[in-house]
Parts: structure tokens; C-alpha cells; sequence
């Protein structure tokens, strides 16, 4: 009877550490990789919001932010409030559209994702293409004609 006990308290604590690990590992995955395409935007926005240029880069296809078109750090210090939504996604492509709310005025704004290997960046390139449709790569207006 002692040995059954004992049987049943050593699997318990082996499942309880069998949980924690898996808390632990899906606590330090979460932390590093931007697993779904709402997550890396609005990282990246909280990132610029907060000046942490850096940070907010390394979530980015290009891995830079120049020459980038956005005016999130504009938000610094105001009462605006985003919520992040997905409203087009494809296996390593994805759109989301972004509401930004600060007091009755309200815009949406839209991002694209890519995933780069398991995680996903916002693609800075594609998002202008998609905010300024008739403005060329290098950031000049269309050629005429």
C-alpha cells in the first residue's frame, strides 16, 4: 500500500514538471518569436511607440527602418489606444489592419507580414506599396506619362 502511494505521488510531481516545462518553453518561445502576424504588428508598433528603434526593426523583413514612411512614434505620449486585426492571411503572407483610437477620432491603417522562416515581420516595402499605391520604390512620385 506504502509503495502505491509513493507510485502515485512520483507520478504527480512528474506531470506537475512535465507542465511546468512546457509552461516554461512556450513562456520562452512566445518571448522571442512573433508567432502570428497580429503579434509582430503590434510589437512593432509598441516598439516605435516607445522609441526603441532597434527592437522595432528586428521585426521587420528589411531589418531596418530607413527610408520607412510610418509615423507610429508620433503616438508617443498621446491617449491613442491600436487594436490589431487580420484580415488576409496566406501560407507566408498577411494583411492586417490596424484601428487606432484616440479620443472620438479613429483611422485604420493596414500592414503586411511576411513570415521569414517561423516567425513573422512586418514588411516595411510592402506596407508603403500598399498605403501609397502610385509612389515608386525609391520614394519619388511616378514618372509622368
Amino acid at each position: 500500500m506504502r509503495g502505491s502511494r509513493l507510485r502515485r505521488k512520483r507520478t504527480a510531481f512528474e506531470l506537475l514538471a512535465l507542465l511546468l516545462a512546457f509552461f516554461l518553453l512556450n513562456l520562452s518561445l512566445t518571448g522571442c518569436a512573433s508567432s502570428t502576424p497580429e503579434r509582430a504588428v503590434r510589437e512593432f508598433i509598441n516598439y516605435r511607440m516607445e522609441g526603441d528603434e532597434s527592437r522595432a526593426a528586428g521585426l521587420t523583413v528589411e531589418g531596418d527602418l530607413e527610408g520607412y514612411l510610418g509615423g507610429e512614434p508620433y503616438l508617443s505620449g498621446s491617449e491613442a489606444s491600436f487594436i490589431p486585426e487580420l484580415v488576409e492571411s496566406r501560407k507566408d503572407r498577411a494583411v492586417v489592419r490596424v484601428r487606432f483610437c484616440w479620443g472620438e477620432q479613429e483611422i485604420e491603417i493596414s500592414y503586411v507580414c511576411r513570415r521569414v522562416g517561423s516567425r513573422w515581420k512586418v514588411a516595411l516595402r510592402e506596407t508603403e506599396e500598399l498605403w501609397f499605391p502610385d509612389v515608386e520604390h525609391d520614394g519619388g512620385p511616378p514618372a509622368p506619362g
